[in-house]
């Protein structure tokens, strides 16, 4: 014979999930390994090479956006806008590598990019939270 659970265990309160929270670090990460694969190609023929580097980098930046997505809420305004700021940054920066410029110019690009994401995201929360 079954036991009964007790009603406050079962309607426990559980976490929602929105479609968009779901859906937006799949559709980044699609087009960031897309974008990774098109840049390693330059132009030739298409290798299994390539298709390595889109899934390594569609799953990474994707697993990358959704932890922070997660817990973004638990950081203050400061390391939240540090976090975005080096996602941002070292993404870009990766991108700029795949496309056969110097490492310290691609370090450049990244870092500056990085920077004024930082920026950027820190008057947004500075000016939007109270």
């Amino acid at each position: 014979m079954a036991t009964q659970v007790p009603m406050s265990r079962r309607h426990a309160r559980r976490r929602h999930v929105s479609p968009l929270f779901m859906a937006t670090p799949i559709v980044v990460g699609i087009i960031y390994g897309s974008w990774a694969s098109f840049l390693q190609r330059d132009g030739g023929a298409a290798t299994f090479h390539q298709l390595w580097i889109a899934l390594i980098s569609g799953v990474g930046i994707a697993v990358l956006i959704a932890a922070l997505g997660r817990f973004q809420h638990s950081l203050r305004r400061e390391l939240r806008a540090a976090a975005y700021g080096a996602l941002i940054g070292g993404s870009v920066g990766y991108l700029y590598s795949l496309s056969e410029s110097s490492p310290l110019r691609a370090c450049g690009m990244g870092l500056g990019i990085g920077v004024a994401t930082l920026l950027t995201t820190y008057y947004m929360f500075y000016m939007r939270e109270p």
